[in-house]
């Protein structure tokens, strides 16, 4: 992937954002799954994982429950979904779904009691990710496993800082980032926070061709900016030690 110049002698370019959920045109889009890849990946990801009917499931980041509905009806998970945002959990894709709201750096939920952390385009949204995957670290049984998909940065690319985060929304003084754009990282990055929150990862995958294909589909829509080929996506699963493998 390339990078593009700034022109000379002009202000630096504003960082690449991208609708946030609350836009209609990406919900026009991407549905309710709010992300490259859809369901799709969401597939990808537990079929990697090995999801057997009756695993407890903890969507991290799940707004309005399309997966958690999905992974309890299709596969027989006892899937429940955590989001930091009201406005998402106010908005259920279906009625009696189990969503509670809380941030991905304080999951109330037992330690080593989830055999499968899902974490779909919300990592790069959350103000410390290195606390949130210690607490997915802390949630998944021995040899549980992470299923994390999120946009990344080319290798060698700065990050954008200063983007905030969404744990907490309703404080004063604080707003969400635009998108999962702002916050993303490189995937070497992200692996080095996978393996110090204590879990090992198995799989890489790069997705980035969904991500570009979203951004494509958003700019014929007349959609909010996207990202330019700056952004990728990948799909990264790790292993908790420990445990059946």
């Amino acid at each position: 992937m390339s990078h593009e110049a700034a022109p000379r002698n002009s202000a630096p370019a504003a960082p690449c954002a991208g609708p946030s959920w609350r836009d209609p045109a990406l919900r026009a889009v991407t549905g309710p799954t709010l992300r490259p890849g859809g369901f799709a990946l969401t597939e990808r990801a537990v079929a990697l994982a090995g999801l057997l009917p009756g695993w407890p499931v903890l969507d991290v980041g799940a707004g309005g429950g399309a997966s958690v509905a999905r992974l309890r009806s299709r596969h027989g998970a006892r899937a429940v979904g955590l989001d930091p945002d009201p406005g998402q959990l106010d908005a259920p894709v279906q009625p009696g779904l189990p969503l509670m709201r809380a941030a991905a750096g304080a999951l109330p939920v037992r330690a080593g009691s989830q055999r499968l952390v899902l974490c779909e385009c919300v990592l790069s949204l959350v103000p410390d990710p290195a606390a949130a995957l210690g607490e997915f670290a802390r949630v998944l049984t021995p040899g549980g496993v992470l299923a994390l998909a999120d946009l990344c940065l080319p290798p060698g690319a700065p990050r954008v800082e200063g983007t905030g985060g969404i744990e907490t929304p309703e404080e004063p003084g604080e707003q969400a980032p635009p998108s999962c754009a702002t916050g993303a990282r490189t995937v070497a990055e992200v692996a080095a926070l996978v393996r110090a929150a204590g879990l090992d990862p198995f799989a890489v995958e790069d997705h980035g061709a969904l991500a570009r294909e979203l951004a494509a589909r958003l700019a014929f829509g007349g959609a909010a900016p996207a990202c330019p080929a700056r952004r990728g996506y990948f799909l990264l699963l790790a292993r908790k030690p420990g445990g059946p493998t």
